[in-house]
């Protein structure tokens, strides 16, 4: 199937590694020129030498400020003359229940995820109005179903899922589409991060499987970054060119909403 991706300029947030670099492979591979930032440079210098593709543009700059939003996307637009598609994956998780955390913590994992959507959106959109292009987030099934472990990010997803419905409706008229992939559990970095961070003696295969079945997953194993990569790139196509305000859920079976 082709994708009809060749050409187009699409801009992934977050990237320099896990799902934004699996979506970085997949984009490549379909022909669209990608823009990736990142806070991290060495990260983004090692991935620009590990994919030595002239359709790629790295650049630095935290999504979460609004001026370096700003600059992001003046990158992209620079160096390919053009926006059709914003992939929306930077961010980051802080676990612990609701009475656990601090309620500085709990605002800023709320306030983050919108931010890191909004102010990409915001500077995107007249470069994404001329194309009818399209944005792409993450969400989560806790969105719905919120788990007591990780209580603040439930609700920043669920904060979230009300943000894409509300933009896909407010943009639709300028037939600019935003979409979700709702992701559930993922061997990502991240994880390995969280399995070194969690103190047990378990070996990570192990720990991750313990995990599989203390969230019952249906499918009874965790996704690989690529195939929530798939999900996101498909929704970036011009193929779904009538599909907004959707999840395209990549979580084992459980559902978004």
């Amino acid at each position: 199937m082709d994708l009809e991706l060749g050409g187009r300029s699409i801009l992934v947030t977050g990237g320099s590694s896990g799902l934004g670099l699996a979506t970085t492979r997949l984009l490549l591979d379909e022909g669209a020129q990608v823009t990736i930032c990142g806070r991290d440079l060495d990260r983004l210098q090692s991935v620009a030498n590990q994919l030595a593709n002239d359709r790629l543009e790295t650049v630095a700059g935290n999504v979460l400020d609004p001026s370096q939003a700003a600059s992001v996307v003046k990158a992209a637009v620079d160096r390919f003359g053009r926006l059709d598609g914003v992939a929306a994956i930077a961010g980051k998780g802080q676990h612990g229940s609701l009475l656990e955390l601090d309620q500085g913590t709990i605002a800023a994992e709320i306030s983050g995820k919108i931010a890191g959507l909004l102010n990409v959106t915001k500077q995107a959109l007249p470069f994404l109005t001329d194309s009818q292009g399209s944005v792409v987030a993450l969400t989560a099934p806790t969105a719905a179903g919120p788990i007591p472990k990780m209580g603040a990010i439930s609700a920043a997803r669920a904060a979230l899922d009300s943000v894409v419905s509300s933009l896909a409706l407010e943009l639709a008229p300028t037939r600019v589409r935003v979409n979700a992939v709702g992701v559930g559990l993922i061997d990502t970095p991240r994880q390995r991060a969280r399995h070194q961070a969690s103190g047990t003696d378990a070996d990570y295969a192990t720990w991750l499987q313990n995990e599989v079945e203390s969230r019952q997953v249906p499918l009874q194993r965790a996704a690989t970054p690529h195939e929530v990569a798939a999900a996101v790139v498909f929704l970036l196509s011009p193929s779904t060119g009538y599909t907004t305000g959707a999840v395209l859920d990549v979580t084992g079976g459980h559902r978004s909403r």
